[in-house]
């Protein structure tokens, strides 16, 4: 049994609907302890529609900011929920709740993945291995061991502290001060006996449809500098039985016609 954890707002309430129910339809929902959804911004009608699945807690954090922006580091609304992932993961995973999955609330659970939780290592980190070098990112890490995960999150955090007040300009602190974290450890910069283990984007974090294939179990509609296009995220996936699916989960209801890879994600029931 393993425990889920993300961050939700308002503004990303289009992506949470498909998150909680894909995880509930398409994941082994039986195995799944507790789902822990970090709020950093949700009003009582969408923290009403999450917790009808009896194993959702809500979790307060330090902001109610309800809009979302773009990826602009001089001012980012954005960043202020990212920047809370972290820091409420090792809350949580401190009492005890391990395995702790994270899973970015712009996913969509397409099958169990729980063959990807490998409790033989410590940590897991999602490798985009679809690059001709290492290169993690952080829309999926698992944390098997409570200890050793704190250590790690302590390091991450650290890492994103620096690396904030070291180039303030970047605005992407999450996965770059991840990767510079696992090389810290992997090259024993940072003495360590943590036993670091790679899942594939492909697998739980899948980001392109030509990447997707039999073994992949989450979707990932990864935004880039503009993160409030829905509907260029949510088309990205033109087929057509994965269109259905994000209709059902997002609980959409429209016309009962055949979806092409212009529909308009912003229309239907919200």
């Amino acid at each position: 049994m393993y425990n889920v954890f993300t961050v939700l707002n308002s503004a990303y309430m289009r992506f949470g609907k498909i998150w909680i129910n894909s995880l509930y339809h398409e994941a082994d929902y039986d195995n799944v302890g507790k789902i822990f959804i970090l709020d950093t911004g949700l009003t009582d009608e969408d923290k009403t529609y999450l917790t009808k699945y009896d194993k959702v807690q809500i979790v307060p954090s330090d902001i109610d900011i309800k809009e979302s922006s773009n990826a602009n580091y001089q001012k980012s609304v954005w960043l202020s929920h990212v920047l809370r992932k972290t820091q409420y993961f090792r809350q949580i995973l401190e009492k005890g709740n391990s395995p702790l999955v994270m899973v970015d609330s712009d996913c969509m659970f397409i099958g169990d993945f729980s063959q990807h939780i490998d409790e033989t290592y410590d940590v897991q980190v999602c490798n985009r291995s679809y690059h001709d070098r290492d290169d993690w990112i952080a829309s999926f890490f698992v944390a098997n061991n409570t200890k050793k995960g704190l250590f790690f999150m302590d390091l991450w955090m650290q890492r994103m502290k620096e690396l904030m007040e070291e180039r303030p300009e970047r605005g992407w602190f999450e996965s770059y001060s991840l990767n510079t974290c696992i090389k810290d450890l992997k090259t024993k910069k940072v003495e360590n006996d943590l036993k670091i283990g790679d899942v594939e984007t492909k697998d739980v974090a899948c980001e392109l449809p030509t990447l997707s294939h039999a073994d992949t179990k989450i979707l990932h509609f990864k935004g880039t500098g503009n993160k409030l296009d829905f509907n260029e995220r949510l088309n990205r996936f033109s087929d057509k039985s994965i269109m259905n699916k994000i209709l059902e989960y997002g609980d959409h209801k429209p016309e009962p016609v055949i979806i092409d890879f212009g529909y308009n994600f912003s229309r239907g029931h919200q």
